[in-house]
């Protein structure tokens, strides 16, 4: 079960990172901005600045909420990966 666990961390993650990314680049302009207009909009509102959305803090905050959803995402894939790997091998046990 472990290897199954640590299979599907990976796959979440990389699945987690591409959904949030293609989401930016296909959805960006037609919804308003991407995750760095979003994050620069966040940080002015929060913190009464007016940072651009190409300032250094900004790509940090976006590369930290992309590295939540990349971990979120490796936490369900794990799970679900064991789940998976536990109903095939009930599945295809001798009795």
């Amino acid at each position: 079960m472990k290897k199954a666990f640590y299979i599907g961390l990976v796959l979440g993650c990389i699945l987690g990172i591409a959904v949030a990314l293609s989401m930016d680049i296909l959805l960006g302009k037609s919804l308003g901005g991407g995750w760095s207009e979003a994050v620069a909009n966040d940080m002015n509102h929060l913190f009464g600045s007016h940072l651009p959305q190409d300032h250094f803090i900004v790509i940090a905050g976006v590369i930290f909420v992309i590295g939540i959803i990349g971990a979120f995402g490796a936490l369900i894939g794990g799970i679900f990966l064991v789940m998976i790997a536990h109903l095939f091998a009930t599945l295809t046990k001798e009795g």
